[in-house]
């Protein structure tokens, strides 16, 4: 039996409006220190996902001092006009083996976990996958690391 998604999954993930400024929600994903954040309408129901590529793309950057910058947007825009849909969505018990395939055929860095009602229950990433193949201690993952490679003159 091969184990589900929902053992490597963050639960109830952090969510954005779909109408929620495009400042505050970066701001959100920020101190949250994440990178995707899935976009709900009214009714909490899954209707995007922005991430970090999202905000880059559209973000004015400016230099406040050598090592400081801000970040901000055009006060106009919203979550909606940037965000990625329609999103690629899985049910709860898909195995990790199924969603790490469907997130390398589609080159994706986040699936979100819904229920039937499209209510996001969990959001698995890139990340989540790493973190379960550090701790799996699966010997197949093992491959000797060369130090100190030299060139002999």
């Amino acid at each position: 039996m091969s184990e589900k998604i929902q053992s490597i999954m963050t639960r109830h993930p952090s969510t954005v409006f779909v109408a929620e400024s495009l400042q505050n929600a970066y701001q959100k994903m920020r101190t949250l220190k994440v990178r995707h954040l899935p976009v709900i309408n009214g009714s909490g129901k899954l209707v995007g996902i922005i991430s970090d590529r999202d905000f880059q793309r559209v973000m004015n950057r400016e230099r406040v001092s050598e090592t400081e910058e801000t970040f901000t947007f055009d006060s106009r825009e919203i979550v909606e006009d940037i965000m990625s849909w329609p999103v690629m969505t899985i049910p709860e018990g898909t195995s990790i083996r199924s969603a790490a395939r469907l997130m390398v055929k589609d080159k994706l860095s986040a699936l979100v976990i819904t229920s039937v009602d499209q209510h996001p229950m969990g959001i698995v990433t890139t990340d989540d996958f790493l973190n379960y193949l550090v701790e799996s201690g699966d010997q197949h993952f093992e491959r000797p690391v060369l130090f100190g490679l030299e060139t002999r003159m």
